[in-house]
């Protein structure tokens, strides 16, 4: 506030001060103050204080080279005038040490053999010069010049009678000159004084000696003309605050007198602020303080307003910044600069093109003109490219403010700036990211929809209708179409995840149901949506979603839940049959393995409920023998055949392949079986034959509480574990067939002209008869013995039938041979398969007969079975149960335990081709191209195999 009021120095008032009064003071101090007292005894000025008058004495400054003239002025200026005192001095510097410290009125001097006199002690306005010199007027031009008068020197009273006169009238004249000057200087301050400032001329302590107006009056902001208080500083401790601050304010106006200090007073309607200012006079003016008192209320909440303002504009982050009528840079902020990468100081001055982009200016220019076209807009916003420091360039919003003169001359402009550049790259990115969501969009076949709700008014896009189906103007724009499309098992879930989005509890809906399409289908549908919009209550007003069409990837989906699911069956499955093997492997009986089998199915999980059942007598109808899991009775109900045919497990029995009911709500597939199933909680069954070769021992029939349980692939394991059961009971029929010393003998005749044997035999007239067989692998070898006809001719003959698969003559004879067939089965591997052997095979007369070797509980029907590959008219011709006639081998004794398979099969078809007879019917060349190899590895197997049976035989180890 200080610094303000004081540039208001160059006022009319402190103008007169500063050139008038300080100089007036320069006169003498008796005079001076006797005329200041003469001015103002009177009250012609309210508020001012009266002093009496002080003595009135002419100091006198005598300054003389001659002693004896120095002494005389003292004794005759004593007798001449009381009021005359005379300080004598031989030398000039003297003189201006006594002129320094006494208020000197008059300065009375003999220039002889004083040398050069110094301008400083002649050439000043505080004293008159009185020359009192005998020396002529050209020796001292310059001094005469400064001289009020000049007195000769003369002898005598006379001289010094009139030097005296000389002395009081050159005074009276200088108190003259300057009393008038005061006068007008005093009559300037009051005329030239603003209406809201005084002057006030003040004694050392405070007493006002003189002032323009009434200070009481000025201070208090009353009407009063009456002094109240004794002195300045009294008026002033009136109306300062009674406070802390108050006190140091008017302590600062005493101690400080001629410092500029702003205070607060109080009284009226609002608090004011008063600037003194104060000049002090020399003492020879009497030593009074001329104050200036002036109320700068009005700038002082101005300068308050600005000093608030200041830091705002400093601190602000905005950029501001002023340009004058030619574009150059006047002002600006912190913030402006620093965001060009300058300081302030740098840019005030420059020219603003200095920081805009190119081809900026003109844009700036051209939204100027805009303005100043219309006069009625006095501001507007562009965004203009600045260039910083660095090069680099910054996106800039900038509102524009004119500012004109008092005449309406445009004379420069206010500028704010705004950095808009991230504000741009998002808007530049989020145009880019629309333009893509749009692409999106489209692409995707995205429906959008936009719902209020508050009044379930819902606006659908065509791609949202068209979905469905519908065009725009089929459908309703409200809530109720929506939910009256969406699936009814659908729809509770979605209007709940609806309603958590509209009360805010959520901020993104998302859910996944089926809606129905024009033509009835049903799609599946992702609906994915936001609250945008909410009222002053807090309530939603406006979503926005989009659908998608997910009906493929709910396919797929399921598709893989189902490939999924079906590995883990199928990898169950598996872990199924590898257990089986292992706890198969020690089952002794039939009933133990189809124990064993129904138990580990059910105790995977894999199935509810698994039985076995058996061929009941010669039909095809199955009767359970084992069942694990919960049946509740179903099976009284399941086992039965439909009325319309078979059921699917008479149908894997007569088939030999899986059969499967996907699903027992469809009606199509095994009507009876799957309504059965399904009224005990079954939703898929399987059939499963346990096959071995073409035998069908029996099926395997297990159920699941869920639909499609059976993929192909679990169909398939299930196929190779029903193959696994089958040879599971052949290998126990086998065991048994073995181990029982009663056996049941069986003979089965076929007169069938079209199997091959019978028809060679019935051909040439004669009788064949198997002498055994070996089981090569991919093949069997069959040997047969001729007689009645050529070995030759028989071998030429049976190769001739499709059934055979390649022939040769291993040794012939007068009366026939030995013939060996390769064929694909031979009835020796048939009859193994359902747990028996062959005991006997001849060809004689048209009739093949067979005598078979089986377990007492043997089924003959599945042995017959197991001969109908051969010729389908067998029939059993005979029966009986008889004694074993040789033991069978002791696995420990054994030696063709000590042998390999290959081995056992190599000996085997070496003895039965006459490879050991003598001679040899078979050579090692036959023996190796009928076995399939090498003759050098047909020896390294004979010698190997005979060295085992040796060992054997002979116990060498």
């Amino acid at each position: 506030m200080a610094t303000i009021a004081s540039q208001r120095l160059h006022s009319s008032v402190a103008t007169v001060t500063a050139e008038q009064l300080l100089r007036l003071g320069e006169v003498s101090e008796n005079r001076a103050t006797a005329m200041i007292e003469n001015d103002f005894d009177g009250p012609a000025v309210a508020g001012t204080r009266q002093t009496e008058p002080a003595s009135r004495v002419i100091e006198v400054v005598y300054l003389d080279a001659d002693a004896t003239a120095r002494e005389e002025i003292h004794e005759v200026m004593a007798d001449q005038s009381a009021d005359i005192s005379v300080t004598s001095v031989a030398t000039t510097d003297a003189a201006l040490e006594a002129a320094a410290s006494t208020a000197v009125s008059c300065l009375v001097l003999d220039p002889a053999g004083l040398g050069e006199i110094p301008d400083a002690l002649v050439s000043n306005d505080r004293y008159p010069v009185v020359l009192h010199t005998d020396v002529a007027q050209d020796s001292a031009d310059g001094l005469f010049d400064c001289a009020e008068t000049v007195v000769r020197k003369h002898d005598g009273a006379i001289r010094w009678a009139f030097l005296a006169e000389k002395i009081v009238s050159v005074v009276s004249t200088a108190g003259d000159r300057t009393e008038s000057a005061l006068q007008e200087s005093l009559s300037d301050i009051e005329s030239r004084a603003d209406a809201d400032e005084i002057a006030v001329l003040l004694t050392d302590d405070g007493v006002i000696r003189w002032s323009s107006e009434s200070v009481t009056a000025f201070v208090s902001g009353t009407d009063t003309e009456e002094c109240q208080h004794d002195t300045f500083y009294d008026c002033m401790a009136a109306v300062l605050p009674d406070t802390a601050s108050g006190q140091r304010q008017l302590r600062r106006l005493r101690n400080s007198p001629t410092d500029p200090v702003t205070v607060r007073v109080t009284g009226g309607e609002r608090d004011r602020y008063l600037l003194r200012r104060g000049y002090r006079l020399p003492e020879a003016a009497g030593g009074f303080t001329l104050v200036l008192l002036e109320d700068v209320t009005e700038t002082a909440r101005r300068d308050a307003r600005t000093a608030l303002l200041e830091p705002l504009v400093e601190q602000a982050q905005d950029g501001l910044y002023t340009l004058d009528e030619r574009g150059v840079i006047d002002f600006c902020n912190a913030s402006f600069a620093t965001n060009l990468g300058y300081e302030p100081a740098e840019l005030q001055g420059e020219h603003v093109a200095t920081i805009l982009a190119p081809g900026e200016l003109s844009k700036g220019q051209e939204t100027i003109e805009q303005l100043l076209e219309t006069p009625d807009e006095n501001s507007t916003t562009a965004d203009l490219v600045f260039r910083r420091k660095d090069g680099t360039e910054r996106d800039v919003s900038i509102n524009y403010t004119l500012v004109h003169d008092d005449g309406g001359t445009y004379r420069g402009l206010i500028g704010v700036a705004r950095d808009i550049t991230e504000r741009r790259e998002r808007e530049r990115e989020y145009q880019q990211m629309t333009e893509r969501l749009n692409f999106a969009i489209e692409g995707a076949e995205l429906g959008v929809w936009d719902w209020n709700p508050k009044t379930n008014n819902v606006t659908f896009d065509e791609r949202w209708t068209g979905m469905l189906g519908y065009t725009t103007d089929e459908l309703e724009p409200n809530y109720q179409t929506w939910a009256d499309l969406v699936h009814p098992d659908d729809i509770d879930q979605a209007e709940q995840a609806l309603g958590e989005l509209k009360s805010g509890e959520t901020d993104m809906y998302q859910h996944e149901f089926r809606m129905r399409t024009k033509d009835g289908e049903w799609k599946w549908i992702r609906d994915i949506g936001k609250v945008f919009e909410w009222n002053d209550d807090g309530e939603a007003i406006r979503a926005v979603g989009i659908h998608q069409d997910i009906t493929e990837e709910r396919k797929r989906q399921e598709a893989v839940e189902r490939q999924r699911d079906e590995l883990v069956t199928l990898n169950g499955v598996n872990m199924l049959i590898q257990d089986l093997i292992h706890a198969l492997g020690g089952a002794a009986t039939r009933d133990e393995i189809e124990a064993i089998v129904c138990d580990r199915i059910v105790e995977s999980d894999l199935c509810e409920v698994a039985w076995i059942g058996e061929r009941a007598g010669a039909s095809d109808r199955l009767v359970p023998t084992t069942m694990a899991g919960d049946d509740d009775g179903a099976l009284d109900d399941i086992t039965l055949a439909d009325d319309a045919g078979r059921g699917p497990c008479e149908t894997a029995l007569v088939t030999g392949t899986v059969q499967t009911i996907q699903d027992c709500g469809d009606e199509a597939e095994f009507e009876r079986w799957g309504t059965a199933a399904r009224a005990r909680g079954f939703e898929s069954v399987a059939a499963i034959p346990l096959v071995q070769g073409d035998i069908v021992h029996g099926v395997l029939c297990v159920c699941a509480d869920q639909p499609g349980a059976f993929s192909p692939r679990i169909v398939e394991s299930f196929a190779v574990l029903g193959e696994m059961v089958g040879y599971a009971f052949t290998a126990v029929q086998n065991r048994r067939l073995l181990s029982h010393d009663t056996v049941l003998e069986l003979t089965f005749e076929s007169q069938s002209p079209d199997t091959p044997l019978i028809a060679v035999a019935n051909a040439h007239g004669c009788r064949l008869e198997a002498t055994g067989s070996v089981d090569i692998g991919t093949a069997h070898l069959q040997y047969l013995s001729v007689s009645g006809a050529s070995a030759e001719t028989v071998s030429d003959s049976l190769r001739s039938h499709s059934e055979i698969l390649d022939t040769r003559v291993v040794r012939t004879d007068d009366d026939g041979g030995v013939v060996e067939l390769r064929v694909a089965e031979t009835i020796q591997s048939l009859l193994l398969d359902v747990g028996a052997r062959r005991r006997a095979m001849t060809v004689d007369g048209g009739t093949l007969s067979i005598t078979v070797e089986a377990p007492p509980d043997a089924d003959s029907r599945a042995i017959r079975e197991a001969l109908a590959t051969c010729a389908s008219d067998f029939t059993l011709t005979a029966k009986q149960e008889c004694e074993r006639e040789y033991a069978p081998a002791n696995t420990e004794t054994d030696p063709r335990e000590n042998l390999t398979d290959r081995q056992q099969e190599v000996l085997r078809t070496a003895f039965l081709t006459g490879y050991y007879a003598w001679p040899r019917d078979t050579n090692a060349e036959q023996l190796a191209e009928t076995l399939g190899i090498a003759s050098p590895t047909l020896h390294q197997h004979l010698r190997r195999a005979e060295r085992n049976l040796i060992d054997a035989v002979f116990d060498v180890n």
